[in-house]
């Protein structure tokens, strides 16, 4: 695992720009992950994630996993070890899975991601304490809502295994039937993880008037219990 320094290309016209100088590359076939254990429980309903992300490697022979929160000691998919998972599939559709205690909130896209060349900006956003079953998991793409589909849609109410004591928080990793799984080829950079909040792409970009691109804005809001900010400035 190995931290990258590049000159950032986003910029608002106008203003200062917002630089984001380095991302973190995960290689496929190595031992590249950041995990920690969560200490104290955050809000398991309500929470959001944000990164930049490219590809490295499509159509890849294991899913990639960018983020994963679940129990480590007994097997995911069975009733009551629900997970969380944000990712690729290995037809390069968007996964993204926040369960509740029956297995289900489990997702895929539609469309095929296939640009590695492209940073593009990932939003994953649950709050299952809304009303209507499509607004407790949402997947946004460069700033645009996408539809993902559902065998069934999480409970309302439902608790997730994210932001509870004990479980192991991954980035670049999963854990299933007990095993952790470190295969998963991308960048990321500019990775925010939101407890208790469910945010929209506004609260982590911007469109430069200029150009119309897509560009990063500093989250300037609370993380909550557990959330956290990566900038991936420390080299080691």
């Amino acid at each position: 695992m190995s931290s990258i320094g590049s000159p950032s290309p986003f910029f608002l016209a106008g203003k200062k720009p917002y630089s984001v100088d380095r991302s973190l590359r995960f290689n496929a076939g190595d031992d590249a992950y950041l995990a920690r254990t969560i200490t104290s429980t955050g809000n398991r309903k309500t929470f959001t994630f944000s990164g930049w992300v490219k590809r490295t490697k499509l159509t890849h022979s294991a899913a990639t996993r960018i983020f994963n929160c679940n129990i480590t000691t007994n097997p995911a998919g069975t009733a009551g070890q629900e997970v969380t998972q944000i990712g690729f599939d290995t037809d390069d559709t968007i996964y993204f899975a926040a369960e509740d205690t029956n297995d289900q909130g489990a997702g895929d896209s539609t469309t095929v991601y296939r640009d590695p060349a492209a940073w593009m900006h990932l939003l994953f956003v649950v709050d299952t304490t809304e009303s209507a079953a499509a607004d407790r998991i949402k997947t946004f793409v460069n700033g645009e809502q996408i539809t993902l589909n559902f065998a069934h849609n999480v409970a309302q109410n439902a608790d997730t295994q994210t932001n509870l004591a004990g479980n192991v928080m991954s980035l670049g990793a999963i854990y299933f039937n007990g095993t952790l799984y470190r295969n998963s080829p991308f960048y990321l950079a500019e990775a925010n993880f939101i407890d208790g909040q469910a945010l929209t792409p506004s609260s982590f970009t911007e469109t430069d008037v200029a150009t119309g691109q897509l560009i990063p804005k500093k989250y300037l809001g609370s993380y909550g219990t557990n959330g956290f900010y990566l900038n991936f400035s420390d080299n080691s």
